[in-house]
C-alpha cells in the first residue's frame, strides 16, 4: 500500500445511509480509519436498528455502539425544520464540534451543513480518498455491489468519482 495521502480526522459525526452502505460492502472499517473518534446521534442509531433487522446490523453494532451521541433536543429541533431526522441530529452534533467531519450523502443536509461551514464527505467521496490512500484497490467493484443493493446515485457522480480516483480518464 502507499503512503497516506490524507491524515486522519479528529471526528467524523455519521449519518445513517454512509454507514449502511459501508457495511454492505464490507468498507466499514474506512471510518474508523479515517477518524480518531467516530460519532454517531441517537437519532441515527434509531434509524440503523429501526426493524427490520438488516444483515449488517451485527458489524455496525460491534463496531460503533459505543459511538452513540445524545442530540441536544431543541438544536435537533431547528434543523429538524428543514432536513430529516438522522441529518438533523448529524448537524446538531455539528454545532458542538465544528472541526468534525459529517459523513453524509444527502443532498439537502450536506447544503445546509455547507451553509453553516460544515465540512461534508459522503460515502463516494469516502471511497475515493481510501482509493487514493491505498486503503482499497478498487472503485468499480464496490459501486457495482453498492448498486447490487438497489443504492441510487447519479451516473455523473459515479463517473466524477471514478475519475478522481484514477480509474478513468
Amino acid at each position: 500500500m502507499s503512503s497516506p495521502i490524507f491524515g486522519t480526522e479528529r471526528l467524523i459525526i455519521c449519518d445513517a445511509s454512509p454507514l449502511i452502505l459501508l457495511a454492505k460492502v464490507g468498507q466499514l472499517d474506512l471510518v474508523s480509519l479515517f477518524a480518531k473518534e467516530v460519532w454517531i446521534p441517537d437519532r441515527v442509531w434509531l434509524e440503523i436498528t429501526a426493524p427490520p433487522r438488516r444483515p449488517e446490523m451485527i458489524d455496525l453494532e460491534r463496531r460503533f455502539s459505543s459511538s452513540i451521541k445524545v442530540v441536544d433536543r431543541d438544536i435537533h429541533a431547528d434543523f429538524a425544520l428543514v432536513v430529516d431526522d438522522g441529518e438533523a441530529g448529524v448537524l446538531a452534533l455539528a454545532t458542538q464540534e465544528t472541526d468534525a467531519w459529517l459523513l453524509m450523502d444527502d443532498r439537502k443536509g450536506r447544503a445546509v451543513a455547507a451553509a453553516r461551514g460544515f465540512r461534508c464527505i459522503g460515502t463516494l467521496g469516502l471511497l475515493v480518498r481510501a482509493k487514493l490512500d491505498g486503503k482499497i484497490e478498487a472503485l468499480v467493484p464496490l459501486f457495482e455491489r453498492l448498486r447490487e443493493e438497489r443504492w441510487f446515485i447519479d451516473p455523473g457522480l459515479i463517473e466524477e468519482a471514478l475519475r478522481a480516483g484514477g480509474e478513468i480518464d
